[in-house]
Order: C-alpha cells, then sequence, then structure tokens
C-alpha cells in the first residue's frame, strides 16, 4: 500500500515538474527576480545590436533607433532588450508600454515609488528629501 502511494507521489511530482519545464517561459516572464542571473554581465559578451533590436520590433516613433544606426552608433543595441521582448510577449503591451512596464518594476525592486513620475519618491520612511530651498524663500 505504502509503496502505491509512493509511486503515486513520485507520479504526481514528475507532472508538475513537466509542467513547469513546458511552461518555464511564462514563469519567468511572472517572476523576473527568478531571472535576473544573467543580468550582471557586461555588455561585452552582448551579440545584440541596433539592426536586431529594430528587427525584433524594439522601436517606436518616441523611442526611435533607427537615427541611432544613421548617426553611426557603435554602441552594442539596448541593454535590457531579452527582457522587454518577454515583457511585450507575456503582457501582450507594445514596446513603449513594455519599457515602462520594465522601469515601474526595477523602481519597485529598489523600493522607489513608480507611480511619482519624474520625482521617484522612496518608499523607506527613513529617507529625507529636500526641496529646492533657497536664501531668498528663507528670508520671507
Amino acid at each position: 500500500m505504502a509503496r502505491d502511494m509512493l509511486g503515486f507521489l513520485f507520479l504526481i511530482i514528475l507532472f508538475l515538474v513537466l509542467v513547469a519545464f513546458y511552461y518555464r517561459k511564462a514563469i519567468l516572464a511572472k517572476l523576473p527576480y527568478l531571472n535576473r542571473r544573467y543580468q550582471r554581465l557586461p555588455a561585452v559578451f552582448s551579440t545584440n545590436s541596433f539592426q536586431s533590436d529594430i528587427e525584433g520590433g524594439l522601436t517606436s516613433e518616441s523611442f526611435d533607433l533607427h537615427q541611432n544606426i544613421a548617426d553611426g552608433d557603435n554602441r552594442l543595441g539596448l541593454e535590457d532588450s531579452e527582457e522587454i521582448k518577454r515583457i511585450m510577449e507575456a503582457e501582450g503591451l507594445n514596446f513603449d508600454q513594455a519599457r515602462l512596464f520594465r522601469m515601474q518594476r526595477k523602481f519597485k525592486t529598489n523600493n522607489i515609488d513608480p507611480q511619482t513620475g519624474e520625482t521617484a519618491l522612496s518608499r523607506d520612511y527613513l529617507v529625507i528629501q529636500f526641496s529646492n530651498f533657497t536664501k531668498k524663500d528663507n528670508m520671507m
């Protein structure tokens, strides 16, 4: 009886492993912190280029990579193009929306409020932030 139960448990675990392997891309897109080990590699190892980014759909009117090629830009292309492609596929977003989504998620992981726009206020209650305070304001 215990042997049959152990065999059944083994089959369930094997099934769950196979399902997780089959859906690994979708799972990794939802859990980006699991896929961070490759982000630390320097861009020297990248085979990316602006041309391949354009072919991959990573350009828009507000972020035009065609101009980089026309200007003879010698950089290796976009830094996190693979992550942006995964976000576009998993979330069904266009390039600009995926860039915004990635940046907001990066702000959240660094404990910065992603909704505050350019000011990017920290959510840490110990942070002291100073506004533009001049002597003229102090005299009044």
